[in-house]
């Protein structure tokens, strides 16, 4: 995970982003990084304290966390798949029946690279074990970026918005904190 604080560049290596989310496992937790062009004073304080939702739609090699913050964005969707991290720095959750995993979210402003929120959730215990499996599984798959490409699209060309994804989802859950 990013060490940057809050008014410090994500990653000196880079200065701007595209808008997206990126979401991976590592450091012993789970980790969503959202890039928004600009965030005003509203969508920081709702990222910093208004509930949130995720949810879990796999599909083929493609998974998608699903992420929802009250007020602030409606469901929207990252594509992920373990073999997308290099494999020097992949981890695989390990957290036990009943545990819960912690979702560190980071606000990044797309235009010049600087952290503007951060904030820890605790995931369900049915989401904590619904992502280990997942990961487990896409670990143990073989990988084909063509087939996960296309996996992805498919699913892009199915569902209207993250709505419709949440709609048909494995798991969604509110988080904690």
């Amino acid at each position: 995970m990013g060490s940057a604080k809050v008014g410090e560049v994500f990653d000196p290596a880079y200065n701007r982003y595209d808008e997206g989310a990126r979401y991976l496992y590592e450091g012993e937790g789970h980790e969503l990084v959202l890039f928004w062009r600009g965030p005003g004073p509203a969508e920081v304080e709702g990222f910093r304290s208004r509930p949130v939702e995720v949810g879990l739609f796999t599909h083929g090699p493609a998974a998608f966390l699903l992420y929802k913050i009250q007020d602030v964005c409606d469901w929207s969707e990252v594509a992920f798949n373990v073999h997308l991290v290099p494999e020097g720095q992949r981890q695989l959750p390990n957290e036990e029946p009943g545990d819960r995993g912690r979702l560190r979210l980071v606000l990044v402003d797309a235009d010049d690279g600087v952290v503007r929120a951060r904030r820890i959730v605790s995931l369900d215990k049915v989401m904590t074990q619904a992502l280990r499996h997942c990961m487990a599984e896409q670990a143990r798959g073989a990988f084909n970026r063509l087939i996960y490409d296309a996996a992805v699209q498919e699913v892009f060309g199915r569902f209207r918005d993250g709505d419709a994804l949440a709609a048909v989802a494995e798991v969604v859950e509110p988080t904690l904190g």
